[in-house]
């Protein structure tokens, strides 16, 4: 049996959750169901999270597939076998973080550098398309930086990437010694 003050502390930080997924333009439920993947001891069938969440079966299914796309809960299988599905949270955050970033982060630099370099070949044939294509270049250099910063994300364990950075702004002056 599981304490009250236990319960009240989830219950605190699933209501955070709630309140971060609306933050993201997020149903509330999407919180609420990743909150109480991550405080259960095992995997969830469905009705399980329908349960106790307290939304519908179909309300929990539509945040179950979000949460997977956002790769904060993957579909696991019980060791009985069967065809209901199991559902756990993804605890490892800077994982789940990581991959979001990645992945998304590629497909928009991937995106703009096409795009940025058809704008670049267009313009250096026009007359009077100088401050165009110097926006353009400034942006092309942008995109650099960011895919630069994404291959850095990919490969980086976050406690060398923050020591890294505190590294950083410490050598730069700053006079707190951690970040911002």
């Amino acid at each position: 049996m599981v304490s009250e003050e236990i319960l009240a502390a989830r219950e605190e930080v699933i209501t955070a959750m709630e309140a971060i997924a609306a933050e993201y333009g997020l149903p509330r439920s999407v919180g609420q169901v990743y909150g109480v993947l991550y405080f259960a001891d095992g995997a969830l069938s469905l009705d399980s999270l329908a349960e106790r969440s307290g939304y519908a079966k179909s309300t929990a299914s539509d945040a179950v597939h979000t949460l997977e796309t956002l790769y904060l809960a993957r579909q696991t299988s019980r060791p009985a076998g069967g065809r209901r599905a199991y559902f756990e949270a993804e605890r490892d955050l800077w994982t789940a973080f990581n991959r979001i970033a990645v992945e998304s982060g590629r497909r928009e630099i991937d995106l703009m550098q096409r795009a940025l370099a058809n704008a670049e070949e267009q313009l250096e044939s026009v007359d009077g398309g100088t401050a165009d294509l110097d926006r353009v270049k400034n942006l092309q250099a942008t995109y650099e930086q960011m895919a630069t910063m994404l291959a850095v994300l990919e490969n980086a364990d976050p406690e060398e990437l923050i020591d890294a950075l505190e590294q950083t702004i410490d050598s730069s002056g700053s006079t707190d010694g951690g970040l911002p």
